[in-house]
């Protein structure tokens, strides 16, 4: 078996690290499954808030470009495979851009924090990119302002509940961190 490394140390990843990554995939399919659904865009009829992309902003912020991007591969593939069937192609679709957006919120987690919390638009913009290239999205559909519109609602969202979450978990990472880890 290949030991997972850090790309900031270089070392290998310890249980604790890929325990909180597991924690995390397993938290992104739930919200995924059993809230995320429920949450209707305001702004775009039949659209919701997916706010189970939070997590895998989260995971990068807190715990390095490899978590996250393990957290956003992982929990969009394990979700992807539970979803409904009219939403398993946008999920299987988004499992590379979440993947990456974990990546990118690892690195910005790294340099600025708060503003690490806007990389959830580059999650947004990779997906519209895979739906619009195979389809699952219409051209004319994001030519509306109305599209526009909701993605601002959900990003605003997005970023306000990443702050949250990143304020309240960070101490409780760093403490136990520092208890063994």
């Amino acid at each position: 078996m290949l030991p997972m490394l850090t790309p900031r140390e270089g070392r290998q990843m310890s249980t604790r690290q890929i325990a909180y990554g597991a924690v995390l995939a397993g938290l992104y399919v739930v919200i995924g499954q059993f809230l995320t659904p429920y949450l209707r865009n305001p702004m775009v009829p039949g659209a919701i808030i997916a706010i189970n992309m939070v997590v895998v902003v989260v995971a990068g912020i807190l715990f390095g470009p490899t978590i996250g991007s393990l957290v956003g591969f992982v929990g969009t593939l394990i979700n992807a495979l539970f979803s409904e069937t009219g939403s398993r192609p946008f999920e299987f679709a988004a499992v590379i851009p979440h993947t990456i957006m974990g990546y990118v919120a690892g690195l910005a987690g790294r340099a600025n924090r708060t503003l690490a919390a806007l990389t959830i638009v580059v999650g947004h913009a990779l997906n519209i990119a895979a739906f619009l290239m195979l389809r699952l999205l219409p051209l004319n559909q994001v030519a509306v302002a109305i599209f526009w519109s909701g993605l601002l609602v959900e990003t605003a969202v997005d970023v306000v509940v990443i702050w949250i979450l990143v304020g309240l978990l960070r101490p409780l990472v760093s403490t136990a961190a520092a208890a063994g880890g």
